[in-house]
């Protein structure tokens, strides 16, 4: 299998012609359609330049961040959502035995804690006493019953190493507001669930923080947690 971003590079390519506007902030980047429709993608501390690609170079990590955004805005809103849930909300935990997340997601954590469910985190750009050493994710990960895993994996081209290292059994979670909310992505190992996020068309509220640098919890409340 191709990873995601050649996947839906080979099959919707990229039509510069449908953004109206493209906004490179320090945290996210932004693609507003001529439509309205609004993508987002976090960068990772990865400068990316603010201008649109000409020529697309797929192993370019910025030139992979804005595809995300662009496949995000184009692919997100093609959904009949029936209902808005986060992922605490739309799966029972309380049936894994041994859950991994890739990627802090931080107000998760806390609804996992609350909930007294244990899981092992990782993250290596961070470096806390909650998290596990980077050196053993792909061990927890081998034995994980279920994977919550950032949705940035997808640009920074480690999403296919950590689903092709999940045991057959294992369910795999896909999160964050960087997601491609698109049935293709259910296709690879253990991918059963994707949760993300839909804005109102033309919200210039997203694109205000995004051009701030401000972080995801200053745009999520424009959002619609949504699950496909």
């Amino acid at each position: 299998m191709t990873d995601p971003i050649t996947h839906y590079y080979q099959k919707y390519t990229f039509q510069p012609s449908l953004i109206k506007t493209f906004i490179a902030g320090e945290r996210y980047v932004a693609v507003l359609f001529l439509n309205g429709n609004i993508g987002v993608c976090a960068t990772l501390g990865q400068k990316v330049k603010a201008e649109i690609p000409e020529t697309i170079d797929l192993k370019n990590t910025g030139d992979r961040i804005i595809l995300t955004a662009y496949y995000n805005a184009l692919l997100n809103y093609e959904n009949s959502y029936s209902q808005e849930l986060d992922i605490f909300e739309a799966i029972d935990f309380n049936q894994f035995q041994n859950i991994v997340m890739v990627g802090h997601f931080r107000p998760v954590v806390k609804r996992f804690q609350q909930a007294g469910i244990p899981l092992f985190i990782f993250d290596k750009k961070e470096d806390e006493e909650i998290l596990e050493e980077m050196k053993n994710q792909m061990q927890f990960i081998q034995k994980a019953d279920a994977v919550i895993l950032t949705a940035t994996s997808i640009f920074n081209q480690s999403f296919m190493e950590l689903v092709e290292n999940t045991n057959e059994n294992a369910s795999v979670f896909i999160l964050g507001p960087s997601a491609i909310m698109h049935n293709d992505m259910k296709a690879y190992p253990n991918v059963k669930w994707i949760f993300g996020s839909v804005f109102e068309p033309f919200d210039e509220r997203v694109l205000n923080a995004i051009k701030a640098n401000l972080g995801t919890r200053y745009f999520s409340q424009f959002s619609r947690k949504v699950f496909i």
